[in-house]
């Protein structure tokens, strides 16, 4: 399918039961080339509902990637209602890169929206997304994968119900089909934190990790969103019902930097106190112990041998009982 290079797309003036593909311009950039970001729309019938389906916020997480662009081929827009945005690629430079942050200014793009106009690559970047994609939309769904160098067990993120863009974040997660949803207040920045302070329901997912892509992982990312298309009614069929444990999660830094040696793995239940992992120099002398914070399952972890102080390397969930998320 041929991409057309715009600075400006108008969802709601592209014809019924079509497909497009855009590159969308951000910006010029030193070298002579311009940033831009591709974006495929799947026009159903009738202007609404407005789904955004986003991968690729951070360059070297490609799980959502792939699985989106294998979305795109397969749904056919004539049996859709409303569009479909989908953006397979969101930090292209990072992409690129094989990084999390941007090579062009090293920021997350994840902690840049809504951006600036008049920013540098990451902040024209963000802004670009939010005001031409984002806004408009009746949801938004990010796909991420976990750190290239860490791997995590599925889950999706929502924050404490706090008013009706919250509320329906909530019930798009539930209807989903993710078995865990952690409930967070994501730091400043974040696009699906702006997103609802913006009155446009998000939700963010983790998939896997280690900067790849398999299979199995695409197939289920793409009944995710498939899930979600149902829930909007954008897709015929009945909406998905899985029970889904609440959850919130903790993270467990590095004390000490040097070699690390791993005693619990992903999915293990872990108990306040127990030993996690063991830090050592480069002549194995052992120079710290990584303990447990708190009780709860291993829902991520570092895969990385070596580690700096400060570094993530086990992120530990638990379930809360308010099922509202007001506790987190």
């Amino acid at each position: 399918m041929m991409s057309a290079r715009v600075s400006v797309i108008d969802v709601a003036e592209l014809p019924e039961a079509s497909r497009h593909a855009f590159d969308l311009e951000v910006a010029p950039l030193a070298d002579g080339r311009s940033l831009t970001v591709p974006v495929q729309i799947l026009v159903g019938t009738g202007s609404r509902p407005v789904f955004v389906a986003m991968a690729g916020v951070h360059g070297d997480e490609p799980e959502g990637m792939l699985a989106l662009l294998d979305l795109a081929r397969e749904l056919d827009p004539g049996r859709l209602k409303g569009r479909l945005i989908i953006v397979p690629v969101a930090n292209p430079p990072a992409f690129a890169a094989g990084s999390r942050l941007s090579p062009l200014d090293h920021l997350d793009l994840n902690r840049s929206f809504p951006g600036r106009c008049d920013g540098g690559p990451s902040l024209r970047l963000a802004n670009r997304l939010f005001e031409t994609l984002v806004k408009p939309a009746d949801l938004l769904f990010t796909l991420h994968s976990w750190y290239s160098y860490g791997i995590a067990e599925d889950f999706i993120e929502c924050p404490p119900q706090r008013g009706p863009v919250a509320a329906a974040a909530w019930r798009a997660a539930r209807a989903s089909g993710f078995r865990r949803i952690r409930v967070v207040d994501w730091p400043d920045g974040l696009l699906a934190r702006v997103a609802i302070a913006n009155g446009v329901p998000a939700i963010e997912a983790e998939f896997g990790g280690m900067g790849r892509s398999l299979p199995e992982n695409r197939a289920r990312y793409r009944d995710h969103v498939s899930a979600l298309l149902r829930h909007l009614g954008m897709l015929e069929g009945p909406p998905t019902e899985a029970a889904a444990e609440l959850c919130e999660a903790r993270h467990v830094l590095a004390p000490a930097g040097g070699l690390l040696r791993m005693r619990a793995r992903l999915g293990d239940d872990v108990e306040a106190g127990a030993m996690l992992a063991t830090i050592h120099d480069l002549h194995d002398r052992a120079l710290a112990e990584v303990i447990a914070p708190w009780s709860g399952r291993i829902g991520a972890h570092r895969t990385f041998v070596s580690v700096n102080p400060g570094d993530n390397l086990f992120t530990i969930f638990r379930p809360i009982v308010d099922a509202a998320g007001s506790s987190a």
